[in-house]
Formats: structure tokens, sequence, C-alpha cells
């Protein structure tokens, strides 16, 4: 932003109107002088003239040699919003709220293959739990695990599957051992997201606009950061036409 106002105060400090005629005398030595009086009459066949530093021809060029800078900084700044769009986007994960429960996509990669699945964010639960269907895709490899007691009271079995990684919103777990089982009843949901994984991010749920918003504190920086240049790139554009205009209008 500095640059640019620099750049502006220069564009705009504008100095009286001056021009520099010269032409070549007898001896060949090329004469400059600030007024058409002063150049003899047998001369002013070859005149020419030049404008000087500051005036307002030299501006109404110069101008454009300034707008080249500035359009740079502003494709830049437009450059940097792409990005910071991109990463304000990576930490939003849209959900489904509703019923007292948050749903959130999981996806479960085993091999070359993956599984897109609705997961039920749940800080009771201790661990992750994938519903065996939702697996399906994988074709993975479990092995028993133990056994676990469901919300109705009934003992259930536990299978275990070593996914290669787990994709949650921006982040990538890798080697991730997850539960496995059959769920007792018809299911909403293709599992349980436990503390296991929420314990160790940092989240909030915008309920409003039904979307987790992973990191908070750099999620709210990068959206201030936004704003200022969305503000500054209105604001270059604004003081780059207004001295485009003033230099062509007040050039002869």
């Amino acid at each position: 932003m500095r640059v640019l106002i620099l750049l502006l105060a220069t564009t705009l400090s504008v100095p009286a109107l001056a021009e520099i005629y010269h032409y070549v005398d007898e001896r060949g030595r090329k004469v400059f002088v600030n007024s058409l009086s002063k150049v003899p009459h047998q001369y002013r066949d070859q005149l020419q003239t030049r404008d000087e530093p500051g005036s307002l021809n030299g501006l109404a060029r110069g101008a454009q040699t300034r707008a080249a800078g500035l359009d740079d900084v502003r494709r830049q700044i437009s450059r940097s919003l792409s990005e910071l769009d991109a990463a304000i986007a990576e930490l939003e994960t849209p959900v489904e709220v509703g019923h007292n429960r948050v749903i959130l996509p999981v996806r479960a990669v085993y091999g070359n293959r993956r599984a897109d699945t609705r997961m039920l964010l749940d800080t009771g639960a201790s661990g992750t739990v994938f519903h065996r269907e939702a697996l399906a895709p994988l074709r993975g490899a479990t092995y028993r695990a133990g056994t676990a007691r469901v919300a109705s009271g009934e003992m259930i079995d536990v299978q275990a599957i070593n996914l290669d990684r787990i994709e949650i919103g921006p982040f990538r777990i890798p080697a991730t051992r997850a539960m496995v089982i059959d769920p007792v009843g018809r299911s909403v949901h293709d599992g349980l997201l436990g503390m296991d994984f929420l314990r160790q991010v940092e989240y909030r749920i915008d309920y409003e606009r039904a979307r987790i918003i992973w990191e908070p504190e750099r999620y709210e920086q990068l959206l201030e950061r936004r704003e200022q240049l969305r503000a500054q790139q209105r604001l270059d554009a604004d003081q780059l036409l207004e001295a485009l205009t003033g230099a062509a209008d007040n050039a002869p």
C-alpha cells in the first residue's frame, strides 16, 4: 500500500505546463530554449519540442508507465485474493445440521480405492467407528478387535481395519487404524467420528451456514486479510482512474 500511495502522490503532483524547444544552428549545435519567441525564424522549420520533466505532457505519458506499475500491483492483489479464497475454502467443510446432530464428509482410502462416507461428529465416542457397508468399496481386510456395548445395551463384535489414510476437511491422517461394526437398526450416517481425531484439531461449527470451521483463529485472520485486500483493490482502482483522467484532461 505504501508503494501505491507514493506512486499516486507522484502522479498527482502536477506542476505548471512547460515545454522545451530545440533546433540545430549553423554550427551543428543543438540549442534548447523554453520559449518559441527565442527560436530564430530561420530555424523554425526544423523546430522540435520535448517535454520538460514534470510537465503535463510528460505526466500524461508518464502516467501510462506508472499505471502499468499499478496494474502489476493490482494483478498481484488479485492473485493474493485468489490464494486467500482457496485457503479459506480449505478451512470450511460443509456439513448436515439438524436433529441435534452434525454429519460431515469423511473419505477413507485403502490402496488405490476410496470410500466417501457421512460420519456423525460424536464427542462422546472415544474412537472413530465406520459401518461395515460404508467401507465395502475398499474391499479391505479387517480383523477382530473385541466387543463393544451400543446405546441399546446390546454387545456387538468390533472389527478393525488399517487404512492408508483418512481425509477430513484439510486434514490427511496417514496409516489410520479404524474400528468397523455392523450397525444395529437403521442409521442415517455411516459411523462416528470420535475423539481420537477431534481432540487433535481446533474447530467450531457455524450452524447458520452449515459449515465446520477448522483452525478458527487462522480462519478469522485470513478473512480479515481478505477484507483488507478487497478494500485496497477498490481504492487502488479509484485512485488510478482519477490519476489518469486528471492527466488526460489537463494535457494540451
